[in-house]
């Protein structure tokens, strides 16, 4: 049981260092948010089944499946979210203006 309990948190903390090099190595926001969605769902899982499997107590296990939930589910609308106040930040604008509209001024 330890052994599997050290690689599932071997792989957790493998997956967030190479999504951290990823960020590094990556020139545009847009291409970096691409690296912040693993953390938030591989390595979340994988150390919560790492808790699951070494901790007697069931009360850590289930924090711990709740934030590793919570990490899931609420990453896609970070990602949006951040997106679109760089977007913003950018552009100065929100929405984005119809691309139909931009070829009709022209």
């Amino acid at each position: 049981m330890k052994i599997a309990v050290d690689v599932l948190l071997a792989l957790g903390v493998g997956v967030a260092l190479l999504s951290s090099i990823g960020i590094v190595a990556m020139r545009d926001p847009y291409q970096r948010l691409h690296f912040i969605s693993p953390p938030a769902s591989l390595s979340a899982l994988c150390v919560t089944l790492a808790i699951l499997l070494g901790e007697k107590q069931k009360q850590a296990g289930a924090k711990a499946a709740l934030v590793a939930f919570l990490l899931y589910f609420m990453n896609a609308v970070v990602t949006h979210a951040t997106a679109r106040a760089h977007f913003v930040r950018e552009k100065g604008i929100w929405p984005p203006p119809d691309p139909i509209e931009v070829v009709k001024e022209d």
